[in-house]
């Protein structure tokens, strides 16, 4: 899209794509339009059903730490075009495996048995790296999943441990290493819903509470602090630019009730929680951001309370509607979730404000996500969308923030 449309479209994809993916591929990771060759968003969400009807995985919690599993099997063989996956099986006790994915998948993923291995050749997706599990199905057909125990490289998920496979030319953003420096505080809520938000404010060394900075309000704050290093990010970041994070967290068990476009749960964040915290410190911003669920609700809030912030990031928001998700119709709260995703799409004539809109090449989300996209341009908002080469995940999402998140809470986006 032009820069007149308000739009501004990258695709981190185009960071060194091998050359011997082929023309059509690099061709399709070079535009915004096309960002998964040949795959049908519509169709391909009928592909991704792990986890059961409605079921949305949060993001896959990030692990630096490589666990080893005590095999002597042979691990992944990695390429830049593709993985040969091999399991050992010499007593032939599985009767099948399985590759076990929850993102939209380039080729058949059950794996062959010959002389006592399984193995699997397994064309690339458009992904720098990618996370799964096996099903290890026995004589009785019921399917166990597993990590990879040929593969050393795990990823934490609240689901069960996942297998992680990097492509050469994937590569952890800069900061990562930063050491995160700063203060943390918890902030006393009023318990206006029935059960207290919980809520922590994290500042940088050196930064007074008088002191204006913009103010980042992060759903599944915790989460993403824990595994997904934001408090690292915002260290770095604070090196030039200051900022204060906002750690907001969903209490136990209540996460689909509050994230869910649930109107008690926006007003409490509009007419309570922001400005208790508001009244803490100074700022001169405020930049709501959220993953899934999380992105969901903020823009419910936003659409509800346009004054409440001043700018959006919304990764791999659950933007469900009718046409594209229907795979999840069985969810409860899927009827509704559509119904205000629809409304949410529609004019308000109230306050556009910036949004940095995220979502992975691979996962069932870019179909909604991508209309959520063109509806709010097409309304005036100010808009960056960023497709990154990765599934539904938290080191997806993490991926993207430099520089993006940087520029718009600088102003530089």
């Amino acid at each position: 899209m032009s820069r007149s449309s308000r739009v501004r479209s990258t695709n981190c994809f185009c960071r060194s794509i091998p050359h011997t993916l082929g023309k059509e591929w690099r061709s399709a990771a070079t535009t915004h339009r096309t960002a998964v060759p040949s795959v049908d968003p519509t169709a391909a969400a009928a592909l991704l059903r792990a986890g059961g009807a409605g079921v949305m995985t949060y993001g896959d919690p990030v692990s630096r730490t490589v666990a080893h599993g005590g095999t002597d099997s042979p691990a992944p063989v990695v390429s830049a075009e593709r993985v040969r996956f091999t399991l050992p099986d010499p007593d032939h006790r599985w009767a099948g495996v399985r590759l076990e994915v929850d993102w939209v998948a380039p080729g058949a993923r059950d794996y062959g048995f010959a002389d006592g291995v399984w193995s699997l050749d397994f064309p690339r997706p458009a992904a720098w790296r990618i996370e799964y599990q096996l099903g290890l199905r026995g004589d009785d057909g019921e399917p166990t999943r597993t990590a990879d125990p040929t593969n050393p490289r795990r990823v934490a998920n609240p689901f069960g441990d996942k297998s992680e496979i990097r492509f050469p030319d994937y590569r952890e953003p800069a900061w990562l290493p930063t050491p995160p420096r700063g203060t943390t505080r918890p902030v006393a809520i009023p318990d206006l819903l029935g059960t207290a938000v919980p809520v922590r404010l994290w500042s940088p060394l050196g930064l007074d509470d008088t002191t204006a900075a913009p103010l980042l309000v992060v759903h599944d704050g915790s989460d993403l602090a824990d595994r997904g290093d934001i408090l690292r990010w915002a260290t770095a970041h604070a090196a030039t630019d200051p900022v204060r994070v906002v750690l907001v967290d969903p209490a136990p068990g209540l996460r689909q009730d509050w994230y869910a476009a649930t109107p008690d749960y926006a007003d409490h964040l509009a007419g309570v929680l922001l400005p208790v915290v508001t009244a803490q410190v100074s700022c001169d911003r405020v930049v709501g951001l959220g993953a899934s669920l999380g992105a969901l609700a903020l823009l419910y809030l936003h659409r509800r309370h346009p004054a409440a912030l001043d700018a959006l990031v919304l990764h791999s928001g659950s933007f469900f509607t009718w046409e594209f998700d229907s795979q999840e119709s069985a969810w409860e709260p899927f009827d509704r979730i559509c119904t205000e995703v629809a409304r949410m799409a529609g004019p308000d004539g109230q306050r556009p404000v910036p949004v940095l809109m995220t979502c992975g090449t691979i996962e069932e989300n870019l179909a909604n996500n991508r209309a959520m996209a063109a509806a709010l341009t097409a309304h005036g908002y100010p808009l960056h969308f960023v497709m990154n080469p990765d599934a539904h995940t938290v080191i997806g999402w993490r991926d993207t923030w430099f520089p993006a998140l940087d520029d718009l809470l600088t102003g530089r986006a």
